[in-house]
């Protein structure tokens, strides 16, 4: 079994260096702009390939979780109206217990994976590869600086890793993207009243 998670192991890091390289040749001409901008290319991309991916990704589990819960909820929604309200209480109960809980624990969690694969391990990946690629020393010798990018002197000298902007850019451009959606759905608004 070791030799097997060996063999394993030795393919999955195969993958991942090959993947860096790629990238590091796809982003090699954007160098030219600085670090501060290469880091900015990829949280938009991130967040870009979050919000698509994760409209589009959507397993047959999850659907049919989804539309079991509204089932047993509705269920429930019926019970309750029962004109003995003792007894629809009781009634709601018992769905609650049967089935519903179940149901939604199994939604929620399937949810949750669902949020997880499409938007934080994305996330995840493109900060490691930040820190992995844009090390201090990595800037030093790329770009001739150990930081993406310093403010003031002497005593007061703030200095912004690579992984501090990316956080950054990856807020901004999260909110970039939604200030677009509101635009666009705002013109498409105006559109269909004219």
């Amino acid at each position: 079994m070791d030799e097997f998670l060996d063999r394993l192991w030795a393919q999955i890091e195969l993958y991942l260096n090959a993947s860096v390289m790629f990238v590091d040749r796809l982003l090699s001409p954007l160098e030219v702009f600085g670090p501060g901008f290469v880091i900015f290319v990829i949280a938009f991309a991130v967040a870009l390939f979050t919000r698509v991916f994760s409209r589009f990704y959507i397993t047959k589990r999850y659907l049919r979780l989804e539309q079991e819960f509204r089932h047993w909820q509705q269920v429930r929604q019926e019970a309750m109206k029962h004109p003995d309200a003792e007894k629809g209480k009781l009634l709601a109960k018992n769905v609650d217990q049967a089935k519903l809980n179940h149901v939604y624990y199994d939604y929620f969690f399937e949810g949750l994976m669902k949020s997880f694969i499409t938007n934080v391990l994305p996330i995840l990946v493109a900060a490691s590869y930040v820190t992995a690629v844009y090390t201090p020393s990595a800037l030093m010798q790329r770009f001739g600086t150990k930081w993406v990018y310093s403010f003031g002197s002497g005593s007061s000298l703030v200095n912004i890793s690579s992984l501090f902007w990316y956080i950054i850019c990856l807020l901004l451009s999260f909110v970039l993207i939604f200030l677009v959606k509101i635009l666009v759905i705002k013109k498409q608004n105006e559109e269909k009243q004219a």
